[in-house]
This record gives structure tokens, C-alpha cells and sequence, in this order.
């Protein structure tokens, strides 16, 4: 499932745990079912996956960040 792309060449997509591309990277140990998967628009290949709450957590800190002044 798509669930869009971001200006800097990525598009991200939701996928089973049984469908992950770097098991051995993932950071999760939470059981989640579904992973996240961030995809080149250069290669076509995964380039960085995780689990719902990771993203949500990395969401959150770049969310964060983008509302800091800069010092």
C-alpha cells in the first residue's frame, strides 16, 4: 500500500512484517505486524524501514524539530 512521497525522492509504503527487506536492521521489538518502508524514486529500493511506533516516534521528533528556533 502507497501511502505517498516526499519532495527529497522518497515514497513510503506500509507491507507486512513478512515482507521487510532488512530483517536484520529492523528496529522493533515491539511485535508490530506492519512495517513502514521509505523507497527510493532514484533506485526503486528500500532505503530505511520501521515499525508503526518508531515512525510515529520519528514523526514526532522531526515534528518537534521543524518548530524549534534555530540557535
Amino acid at each position: 500500500m502507497s501511502l505517498g512521497g516526499f519532495q527529497s525522492g522518497f515514497s513510503a509504503r506500509k507491507v507486512p512484517r513478512s515482507e521487510v527487506r532488512w530483517g536484520q536492521f529492523l528496529i522493533c521489538n515491539h511485535g508490530c505486524e506492519e512495517v513502514i518502508q521509505l523507497i527510493s524514486h532514484v533506485s526503486g529500493e528500500v532505503e530505511f524501514e520501521l515499525c508503526k511506533i518508531e515512525a510515529e516516534r520519528m514523526a514526532h521528533v522531526l515534528l518537534e524539530a521543524s518548530k524549534t528556533e534555530r540557535l
